[in-house]
């Protein structure tokens, strides 16, 4: 206990000297209390804010001046105090709190950011920039856009859209402004005109150099609510028959920047958060009438000027009724007098424009924390089109599934007809080469006819395997390729198709190098080889199985045939002559080889040269006959395995595909911090 005695002047306090007395602290706190009690306490984040009262609080709980100093012994109690009692829980919480949570606006933005990058093919990137530059202000100060869109009749709507503009905005308590002289004197085909409410006019008559003209005007209600609003006409959207298209073509005008002095101009989309159509007389009033389709009407409105009707028919009237004269009449004796009052109110609400004008003001207020109607609206509006489009995108993609299907029953027919073609080739096969075989022609390539039928070989043998190897075959393969074909087995799975039907036989090719040997040295009859026949054969879409084999047989087989005719017929000739000079040489020379034996010699000669070439000659066709007849059943159990590979149909499903599924993701995701925002 410690007692302070300060003097003070007498004149200004009761006693003349004060007491302090201080109670020092003990030299061993209590470690367990003051670690509990800072356990309790909250680590603040870096990046949060703190109440001023909690932190002044928090100041005079602990004041710098009184905090007791830290000994050694003291930080060595309290460090093993922690590690027994309160480290883990202490860590812990502060792993919670140190936690990051990401705003809702944030999560938005970053979703809207990632669908411009994996969904550019189904989102509009002009709406979703404006969606972005609303996300980049602060809630409930964003800018809000508003398109005061003319129908096209030669400048008449423009002109009304644009007094109604002016009368909307106008002060009347002020004398005519610059920037409604400039409004209502620009002339059709300038530049479409940017109004910026609430800001300074001072220099709203300055024209801006960019691609449309800036004006500045100060409306006494609609000063604080930020908006922008662009005015230009616009064609009919009578064309479009979806409702949902004409939303999206009214709120995304399209903007005609003259380019040069020629007359060019270049269409460019401008998108805006609400728009007004406005037109003039009866032909608007029609042509709205036409499109009144049902859509959101705080975004979209209409007003037409005509004076017609009372107020329950204009009550059921898809747009909004105004009189633009009364209402600029109305003006202008407010601004000649202020005791016109009473005559410019009545006549300002029997115009109709203050409805419109409350449709202009609505959801534009500003609010604190809180996002704008309009700027929700429009990306509720974005992510909806988003959605649509994915869904039309999966639509498309199963119709295409759905008409490439074919049906059970018409596989199982394509099949029949399969197996009926393969048992007519077979006999086929069978009985024409039998004919072609027993026939007359055939026989006339006897080995006894050979010495005068030789040069006949290659012209039988290539009229036997064009009129009788499979010529109905072919035909009726052809026929099942079209039935194929038209039940639609191509368009199911055109990967299980071959690229190519023709028949390749096998080639007998020489060994092929490997890695790490020599080369084979180059042979002259690898450089004059024949082409192979898959090459030479035009691809057609049916099996080229028969026509290849055929090919086949008459460009490598025949040849050899009648290369092997020649030989024997010249091996014939060759020895018979050879005997039968021996002979005469042996009759000539000797006096004991009489005629007979002479004779007997070259009988012996001519019969054994004979019979070696009947031998040989009646095997080849014997060999020929039966590579010609496998030939063909091969050319059959080829076409039938390829046509029964492309048969085997497998029922798929509709694949998924990845930059869609990410798509659906991300609009969910912005969907969902959508709903979180404030």
């Amino acid at each position: 206990m410690v007692k302070l005695k300060l003097p003070f002047e007498p004149g200004k306090f009761s006693t003349s000297s004060i007491t302090i007395v201080a109670t020092m602290s003990p030299r061993v706190p209590r470690v367990g209390m003051s670690l509990a009690r800072a356990s309790r306490m909250p680590i603040v984040p870096k990046n949060s804010t703190i109440c001023p009262m909690c932190t002044f609080s928090r100041t005079l709980r602990h004041p710098p001046s009184l905090r007791p100093r830290k000994t050694a012994g003291l930080r060595k109690h309290r460090i093993s105090s922690r590690s027994q009692t309160t480290f883990a829980s202490a860590s812990n919480s502060v792993e919670k709190q140190t936690t990051p949570t990401k705003h809702p606006r944030a999560e938005l933005h970053e979703a809207l950011l990632e669908l411009q990058k994996h969904a550019g093919n189904y989102i509009n990137i002009s709406r979703l920039q404006l969606a972005l530059r609303g996300l980049d202000q602060p809630p409930g100060q964003e800018t809000i856009r508003i398109a005061i869109l003319g129908l096209a009749d030669g400048g008449k709507s423009l002109k009304t859209a644009k007094e109604l503009l002016r009368l909307l905005l106008a002060d009347p308590l002020k004398a005519e402004e610059e920037w409604e002289r400039i409004l209502l004197d620009s002339p059709p085909g300038s530049r479409p005109i940017l109004l910026k409410v609430g800001h300074d006019a001072a220099g709203s008559s300055t024209a801006s150099p960019r691609m449309v003209q800036e004006l500045n005007a100060s409306s006494p209600l609609l000063n604080g609510h930020k908006l922008e609003i662009l005015v230009l006409e616009t064609d009919s959207p009578q064309t479009i028959s979806i409702a949902g298209a004409i939303e999206e073509a009214i709120l995304v005008p399209t903007m005609e920047i003259p380019t040069s002095n020629t007359g060019r101009y270049t269409p460019v989309t401008t998108p805006v958060h609400k728009s007004l159509l406005v037109s003039k007389g009866l032909a608007g009033a029609a042509s709205l009438m036409a499109d009144s389709i049902q859509f959101d009407r705080d975004l979209v409105g209409a007003a037409v000027d005509i004076q017609v009707g009372n107020e329950e028919e204009k009550s059921t009237l898809p747009f909004q009724i105004v009189d633009v004269a009364l209402a600029s009449s109305a003006l202008s004796s407010f601004r000649e007098s202020v005791h016109n009052a009473l005559d410019y109110e009545q006549r300002w609400f029997a115009s109709g424009a203050p409805e419109v004008l409350e449709w202009l003001k609505s959801g534009t207020s500003p609010a604190d924390g809180a996002m704008k109607v309009p700027v929700r609206k429009l990306i509720e509006s974005l992510l909806d089109s988003t959605n649509a489009a994915i869904q039309v995108d999966e639509a498309s993609r199963l119709n295409s599934l759905l008409a490439s299907k074919i049906t059970p029953s018409s596989v199982d027919s394509l099949r029949k007809g399969l197996y009926e073609w393969a048992e007519t080739a077979h006999t086929e096969l069978r009985d024409q080469l039998d004919i072609a075989f027993n026939g007359h022609r055939w026989r006339k390539l006897g080995w006894w006819k050979l010495f005068w039928r030789v040069d006949d070989v290659s012209m039988i043998a290539s009229d036997i395997l064009h009129q009788r190897f499979l010529p109905e075959a072919e035909k009726e393969v052809i026929f099942l390729a079209g039935r194929i074909v038209e039940a639609g087995i191509f368009r199911q799975d055109p990967e299980s198709i071959p690229a190519d039907w023709a028949y390749k036989p096998v080639q007998r090719q020489r060994g092929e190098a490997k890695l790490g040997t020599k080369p084979l040295p180059v042979r002259i009859v690898d450089i004059a080889n024949a082409p192979d026949v898959q090459q030479v054969m035009k691809s057609q879409p049916w099996p080229l199985n028969i026509p290849a084999t055929r090919r086949y047989l008459a460009t490598d087989t025949v040849p050899a045939l009648q290369a092997l005719a020649q030989k024997l017929v010249l091996q014939t000739l060759t020895t018979s002559s050879f005997v039968s000079a021996l002979a005469a040489l042996t009759y000539v020379s000797s006096l004991s080889t009489g005629l007979y034996e002479a004779g007997g010699i070259a009988a012996v000669g001519i019969v054994w040269s004979l019979r070696r070439m009947q031998g040989k000659w009646e095997t080849a066709r014997k060999f020929w006959e039966g590579e010609v007849r496998e030939e063909g059943r091969k050319a059959v159990r080829g076409v039938e395995n390829t046509v029964g590979d492309v048969l085997k149909i497998s029922d798929r499903s509709v694949e998924e595909d990845p930059e869609l599924e990410k798509a659906k993701e991300l609009v969910n995701q912005a969907d969902a911090a959508l709903r979180a925002c404030k």
